[in-house]
């Protein structure tokens, strides 16, 4: 091709990029969600984001990630486990909180929609701390036509308590099940419990899945942001057998009996959390794994370039378990100039420092290694450093070539 034709795609690119980021979110995309349902190989893949934790601009970082993730994971469902907002941002003062609330959730939604990936959502001790109540935020969520996210029985505590069945691969049962609880508010010695109207409501879906599967348990996972007490005592115990304890569990003391309730059930195989932004472990406690998901925001505290998102595959031939394994921001990334250049450009506290020509010497330096290492590595192709230069801006790079194919 031809450099003048290599210009000219570049020129494209950009202009649609351009058309794709400003069309409003959920616009173009009028499909009404199918039931959730296995693969005809029997496959189904989860992608868990936890901890976005952002505003209405949010770090490139995150949205990189999200859409990185999504690419390489092709998920039949992400789910998002709480704390999508950064209620005590600065960005989110000065009035019209519910428009930047909006824009907030149509930022990180809007990369999910686009690939068309129905998605679910649980509620964190942040969104439960901004001033938009949950259930308005249930509504901006429900703009969006994939958004799976409902809550069943209002008078129940909270806001967003509801299953999600999977259907077998050839639609005729369902063969799993999802649960999503909102695991409330609170912080330091005072974080709020699963209640027992929530135990209720979890008993009474799980005994009807159980009756329509012929007095059999369906077998299912549970997703909410605050740990359980359990997760302390998997640590404790030393029952961690994957991943990393790198914080004690910030949750409640108070056990209402939800995780005893899951095993007298027997249809929980494992249940997944966020909060803890760099603890990555799961153990298994009476035969349920608990797990961690890290933090994957960038404009709070969390793992450094480790920072990630969960991916959970399931297979219908045995769904008495599952593989899982995590994304992070390096290994989607790399580890390269160009990506310790974003991070310290779009990651809150980076660029803090006491001796402010000292950093930005060490930001020269690095602009510097990043712009030789884009050189070397694009060989020079006018298409390759644009997608590069608009990746690192947090553009949806992986969307805008699946548009061009």
């Amino acid at each position: 091709m031809s450099r003048t034709k290599k210009t000219t795609v570049s020129l494209l690119l950009v202009l649609s990029l351009l058309a794709a980021l400003m069309a409003p979110a959920g616009a173009v995309f009028g499909q009404k969600t199918d039931p959730l349902q296995f693969n005809e190989d029997g496959s189904f893949t989860i992608l868990q984001i936890s901890d976005t934790q952002d505003t209405q601009y949010p770090s490139p970082n995150v949205m990189t990630l999200i859409e990185k993730a999504m690419d390489e994971s092709q998920p039949d469902l992400v789910i998002f486990t709480g704390d999508q907002l950064k209620n005590y941002d600065s960005d989110f003062d000065g009035g019209n909180l519910a428009r930047k609330v909006q824009q907030a959730i149509d930022a990180i939604v809007r990369p999910v929609e686009r690939r068309g990936i129905p998605f679910a959502v649980a509620y964190g001790n942040h969104d439960d701390a901004i001033e938009v109540s949950k259930e308005d935020q249930l509504k901006m969520y429900q703009r969006h036509s994939l958004c799976l996210m409902r809550d069943d029985e209002p008078e129940i505590s909270g806001c967003g308590n509801y299953n999600l069945p999977i259907l077998s691969s050839d639609g005729q049962r369902t063969a799993f099940n999802l649960y999503l609880l909102d695991s409330h508010g609170g912080g330091g010695s005072t974080y709020d419990s699963i209640k027992q109207d929530q135990i209720d409501w979890y008993v009474r879906v799980s005994n009807a899945l159980k009756a329509s599967n012929g007095g059999n348990p369906v077998p299912s996972m549970e997703f909410q942001h605050i740990p359980l007490p359990e997760l302390r005592t998997v640590a404790d115990e030393g029952l961690i057998h994957t991943g990393e304890n790198n914080e004690g569990v910030a949750g409640p003391y108070y056990n209402s009996g939800f995780f005893d309730a899951m095993v007298e059930q027997g249809d929980v195989i494992a249940a997944f959390c966020g909060h803890n932004h760099t603890n990555t472990y799961i153990g298994t406690l009476k035969g349920v794994d608990l797990g961690f998901t890290p933090g994957a925001g960038f404009n709070e505290y969390g793992l450094g370039l480790e920072r990630g998102v969960r991916v959970i595959e399931l297979n219908e031939r045995d769904l008495s378990t599952y593989q899982t394994h995590l994304l992070t921001f390096v290994g989607l990334l790399g580890d390269n100039p160009i990506t310790r250049l974003r991070y310290r450009l779009f990651t809150v506290g980076e660029l803090d420092s006491d001796h402010v020509m000292d950093m930005v010497k060490t930001v020269l330096s690095e602009v510097a290694g990043a712009v030789l290492h884009l050189i070397k590595t694009s060989k020079g192709e006018p298409v390759a450093i644009v997608k590069e230069v608009l990746q690192f801006f947090g553009a949806d790079v992986g969307y805008i070539e699946g548009f061009f194919h």
